[in-house]
């Protein structure tokens, strides 16, 4: 009987092994196929990972190169700034100036003159200024006796003044009135105009 009874609970003993072998099968062949569906989601996730990375590194060199040329430009700009304002300085000056006014005109007369080629300026008188709505006026009247050639050069002159690439003092004529000396073509002398001149030289008000 006892041999009967012993050999029942072995034979429950070793179901009871079977079965709980059984389930630690099963839970490993689950565990198992449950990590290989989402090893495929984990390979994704860390692609992902990997190229927000290279994304968030571009946009970083990006910005970093993107700054340096904003500052270039920048101190381009401020430096451009710089430079139009020192123009203007002479361009269009806060007041009439008249003593730099008349260094550019000897300056001027210097650069053309020439003995084949004359360009003289004999007399500058400046007039009162004159206040406009939003500019002031800088009268002068000028006499010069001055070859043909330099008389179109000076009329050209003052036909650019005030551009940036000039630098020179924004003028205007507002009358002029010429004396032609030698127009003997057969003396083969140059042709000589003297003239007068009235100019308006423009300031800020």
């Amino acid at each position: 009987m006892k041999d009967a009874t012993y050999q029942l609970e072995e034979r429950r003993q070793q179901m009871y092994i079977r079965t709980y072998a059984v389930l630690c099968f099963l839970f490993i062949a689950l565990m198992g196929f449950y990590s290989y569906s989402k090893w495929g989601d984990y390979q994704m996730a860390l692609q992902g990972v990997e190229q927000n990375k290279l994304y968030i590194s571009s946009l970083t060199n990006s910005v970093t190169s993107e700054k340096a040329v904003a500052d270039v430009k920048k101190d381009e700009s401020s430096q451009l700034n710089k430079d139009i304002a020192q123009k203007l300085k002479v361009i269009f000056p806060a007041a009439d100036d008249y003593t730099n006014l008349t260094k550019q005109m000897d300056a001027y007369e210097v650069q053309l003159s020439t003995k084949s080629s004359p360009f003289e300026v004999s007399n500058i008188d400046y007039q009162d200024p004159v206040k406009a709505d939003t500019y002031s006026i800088l009268p002068m009247r000028m006499n010069i006796r001055s070859s043909k050639e330099n008389f179109q050069k000076f009329l050209h002159m003052v036909e650019n003044s005030g551009s940036l690439k000039e630098n020179k003092r924004l003028m205007d004529i507002s009358s002029i009135r010429l004396n032609f000396e030698n127009n003997d073509q057969n003396t083969g002398a140059s042709e000589i105009i003297s003239f007068s001149v009235q100019i308006n030289a423009y300031f800020q008000k």
